[in-house]
Order: structure tokens, then C-alpha cells, then sequence
């Protein structure tokens, strides 16, 4: 009978990345197993584990895959092993790498291309792969002639939140805005997030934020949805499963192997979905208007968010952004609904009655005087066959 390979693999998949590296690793063993794992328990069935050597040994397995931080244990076991990625490559162990220099050039070339002007990163003090993201991000700003304001935090140690939101809080009020902002990860970025709104700077009219790993949970729980860099995790699970079963047939020495998670892009969201304007008043408006496309407002409404009268506001619209108040709140708001018409099922009443019309054929004369297309018809367009 056909021995079938017995792989640990102690990866926690509640982070997006880690359960990217499961999937390839599942897809692996679907197209050239099968494999049989012993996985880590999920966390709502046990809050403080720690795996059992000794019950380990005796199930006999023939490789492992784990986080760097198991690895010092687990080697006693005397099978082949990968590493996840690792705060420094040390060569030692076959380790599965981000691109971490190529993720940051990659960040700051977003904002660059949104025509930010001053930048910001916020990471982890005494943490590799936190350090490596940050000199990519300033390599890439400074080549261009710009400067990065890096968060230093009050610790090289892990601070709790509660501690360390004053010195975040300190550090965004020091920013110059519009600012376009790179965090080490989602959920740096998250936070920045929550102290964003906490100081009710607009994201992304005063700071546009961008995170690292693309985890969809992380990204689109927030408010406005996250941007992200995203990493091939899947592909290199796959990658690492295959050199693994190099390894367990002996064809391949453990000899320190790198596998390259590649940065693969951004996923843009509204976190930096961002118009370019100097002009304090002219964000302010743009941030209420953001916050009100479920809402029938006018520009007498938008003025009032202001300082300014309407006409004046009205002037500054034409000097940042070359169009007027009416304008930029009709692209807005018609971005909306076609957001709504893609991405839901909802019924053309229901996106009426969720956009502030009463009455769906007010919404629908609307929505054609602007595109052309009744939203029927823009729905029926965009579906596919």
C-alpha cells in the first residue's frame, strides 16, 4: 500500500497570510497527494495551547510546516521542516519570505502616483520584516526627492494599545495633511484607522492610508474599506509543499531553501481612493460628501459642512479640481449607486429608498440624466452573460 505523508502543520489561519500558505499547501496535496496533517486546534476550542512532543513523535509524521517560532522544538523531531515567514532569513531552516523591501517600493509608488506630496510609515519597532517594508517605502519616496515621517515608537518591546495610542495621537496631529501614509501591516493600518476617526482627520481627504497583506476580514471591516498590498501567500504554500515533499523523498537536501512570497500588487480601496487638494475647506467638503452618498444632499448642504460661503467654496472647487461643488457630488453619488448595482443583488427600489430618493422613477430619471443608461439597463450591462 502506498504510504501516504503525515505533515504537521501548525499555522495560525485566522491571519490572511497564514491561510493563504494553507490553501497552497491544501492545493499541493489535492493535485500530487494525499496528505494527511495534524493541524493546530482553532482558538475558540482552546485559548492557551501548546502542542505535545512526545504525542507528536508518536504519530510518526514525515514533514512539518510551522511559524519560525515552533521551529527551535519541533527539529527535535528529526524530519524535514519549513519555516513561515521569518522575521530575518537565517538561511538555516527552509523558510517561506515576504518581499518586504519590494512591498514598501510598491506602497510608496501608489501614493507617489496619487500625487502626494508629503508621506508617513507606521510600523513596529525591533521587528524585521516591519524594518525592511520601511526601507523600501523610503528608498522609493527618497529617490524621488520627497522625505518619510517614521512612527518611532516609545518601546523596542510590544505596547499595549492603551498605551500607545497617545504617542499615535501626538505623532498624526504633527503630520502635515494631505498625507499619504504606509503601515507594516492591516492591522498597524487598522488602528491608524480607528485614531483617525478618533481625531476626525478625513481618510483618505487628510491621510490616506495603505496597509500590508491584502487580509479581505481586516480590509473591508473597516470604515472606509482598507487598502492593502497584496502577497502571493497561496502560491508560495504551494511552493513550500512542493520543496517539502523534495525533501521527504529525499530528493532535495533541508539546506535552507528560500521561498519567495512575491508582492503581487494593490488593492485599492477607499483608504486612499483620494482627490489631491491643498486646501483645508475643499477636504472638508469632499469628506462630507463622502460620508453622505446614501443621503439626497445639495450643495447648500455641503457649504454648510464648511466655513465658507458657497460661493467661495464653490471658487476653490474650481481652483483645486477644476470642476464644481454640483459636479464633484454627482460623481460621487453616482459612484455609489453603481457600486450598489455591481456589487449587490438589491432591488432598484431598495437602492432608490438607500440613496435618499422616495420615489424609485425620480431615482431612475436621475441616474440616466447622468450616465445615459436607466440603472436596469447599467445593471443588465455591467452582468455578465
Amino acid at each position: 500500500m502506498k504510504h501516504t505523508p503525515k505533515i504537521i502543520l501548525f499555522l495560525d489561519t485566522s491571519r490572511g497570510f497564514n491561510l493563504g500558505i494553507a490553501s497552497g499547501v491544501a492545493r499541493y496535496s489535492m493535485l500530487n497527494g494525499p496528505w494527511t496533517f495534524y493541524r493546530q486546534p482553532h482558538r475558540y476550542l482552546t485559548q492557551q495551547w501548546q502542542f505535545d512532543l512526545k504525542e507528536l513523535r508518536a504519530w510518526n509524521p514525515d514533514g512539518i510546516i510551522c511559524s519560525i517560532a515552533q521551529t527551535k522544538e519541533l527539529r527535535h523531531l528529526g524530519v524535514p521542516m519549513i519555516a513561515t515567514d521569518p522575521d530575518s532569513y537565517s538561511g538555516l531552516i527552509p523558510s517561506i519570505v515576504s518581499e518586504n523591501w519590494e512591498a514598501g517600493r510598491l506602497a510608496a509608488q501608489h501614493l507617489l502616483d496619487q500625487g502626494h506630496r508629503h508621506f508617513a510609515f507606521c510600523g513596529y519597532s525591533a521587528v524585521g520584516w516591519s524594518q525592511d517594508r520601511c526601507r523600501g517605502f523610503c528608498d522609493t519616496v527618497e529617490k524621488t526627492g520627497g522625505e518619510v515621517d517614521v512612527y518611532q515608537p516609545t518601546s523596542e518591546r510590544y505596547t499595549a494599545w492603551a498605551k500607545e495610542e497617545p504617542h499615535i495621537h501626538a505623532w498624526l496631529n504633527s503630520l502635515p495633511k494631505p498625507t499619504g501614509m504606509f503601515c507594516a501591516n492591516d492591522d498597524r493600518a487598522a488602528s491608524i484607522l480607528e485614531s483617525c476617526h478618533t481625531l476626525e482627520y478625513g481618510v483618505p481627504e487628510d491621510i490616506s492610508v495603505l496597509g500590508m497583506d491584502d487580509d479581505t476580514y481586516i480590509c473591508e471591516l473597516q470604515n472606509p474599506p482598507l487598502s492593502s498590498v497584496r502577497i502571493a501567500a497561496e502560491q508560495a504554500g504551494y511552493h513550500a509543499a512542493a520543496l517539502l515533499n523534495q525533501m521527504i523523498r529525499g530528493e532535495a537536501e533541508m539546506s535552507g531553501q528560500r521561498i519567495d512570497a512575491h508582492v503581487t500588487g494593490i488593492t485599492a480601496r477607499q483608504s486612499t481612493n483620494v482627490l489631491m487638494v491643498q486646501n483645508t475647506e475643499v477636504r472638508k467638503a469632499l469628506r462630507f460628501i463622502r460620508e453622505n452618498t446614501n443621503r439626497a444632499i445639495q450643495v447648500t448642504d455641503v457649504a454648510a459642512a464648511t466655513s465658507l460661503s458657497q460661493r467661495t467654496l464653490n471658487d476653490h472647487f474650481h481652483a483645486e479640481l477644476d470642476c464644481s461643488i454640483v459636479t464633484q457630488l454627482t460623481r460621487a453619488r453616482i459612484d455609489h449607486i453603481t457600486r450598489l448595482l455591481t456589487d449587490t443583488e438589491m432591488q432598484i427600489q431598495e437602492i432608490a429608498a438607500a440613496v435618499g430618493y422616495d420615489d424609485d422613477r425620480h431615482f431612475s430619471r436621475y441616474f440616466k440624466r447622468t450616465t445615459g443608461l436607466t440603472p436596469q439597463a447599467y445593471r443588465r450591462k455591467i452582468s455578465p452573460p
